[in-house]
């Protein structure tokens, strides 16, 4: 067998190769079930009087993560897509103002006159919470969320949901291709679709879209 007969027949088999396992992983996509919030906690419905709240910046351990770049605009940009209630977005600029920190997590023992403060300022009757505990920017990329939604007057939360999405999980990839498909990424071309799993920001949009996605109703 010549040396040129021995490479196409090399060749051949390694396309065979990645060809079978391309089919393979197709096929496990096609019938998996989209990733859904599993790790939450709703009240069944949202009070009458519960129509304003504060949204803190997004918190994360690594004040210089890249995550916090954009993560703000895009969790208050899915949020008001709910249309469940008036977000008041609260920069970094006014939380340091006001509380003497950029960011507040959700864990973090909360500043004294801390829902005084928020009420009398900007009559809200409800504070949002967001924690980003972890974020991959590279693939697959990943992001965790944990999210407090209180309820000024009682103290109660009124929703909390924490998970870790995963762009590696099968669920998450079948979920993220149907929201790219969606009204929600129109500006997306339709040859880049694997781009939402690519890029972190669209993923962050994705992933705020899940969450907010459950949200108790009025």
């Amino acid at each position: 067998m010549n040396i040129l007969v021995r490479t196409l027949l090399c060749l051949s088999i390694i396309f065979s190769f990645f060809g079978c396992r391309k089919f393979k992983q197709e096929k496990i996509i096609a019938e998996a079930n989209p990733y859904t919030p599993l790790n939450l906690y709703p009240v069944e419905r949202l009070p009458k009087y519960f129509n304003r709240v504060a949204v803190l910046p997004c918190h994360h351990n690594d004040s210089s993560s890249s995550v916090l770049n954009f993560s703000d605009e895009i969790f208050l940009q899915e949020l008001s897509q709910a249309r469940l209630f008036e977000p008041v977005p609260i920069s970094p600029d006014q939380c340091m103002k006001l509380f003497g920190k950029r960011r507040i997590g959700s864990t973090e023992s909360i500043p004294d006159n801390f829902f005084n403060l928020l009420t009398e300022r900007y009559g809200v009757n409800g504070v949002l919470f967001i924690d980003l505990h972890s974020f991959t920017p590279y693939r697959p990329i990943s992001l965790g969320v944990r999210a407090k939604l209180v309820d000024i007057k009682s103290g109660e939360f009124m929703w909390a949901i924490d998970e870790t999405i995963d762009g590696g999980d099968v669920s998450v990839v079948v979920a993220a291709n149907q929201f790219q498909r969606t009204k929600h990424l129109q500006a997306v071309s339709q040859k880049t679709s694997g781009s939402i799993l690519q890029s972190p920001r669209l993923f962050t949009k994705f992933v705020a879209a899940q969450m907010f996605s459950t949200l108790p109703s009025r």
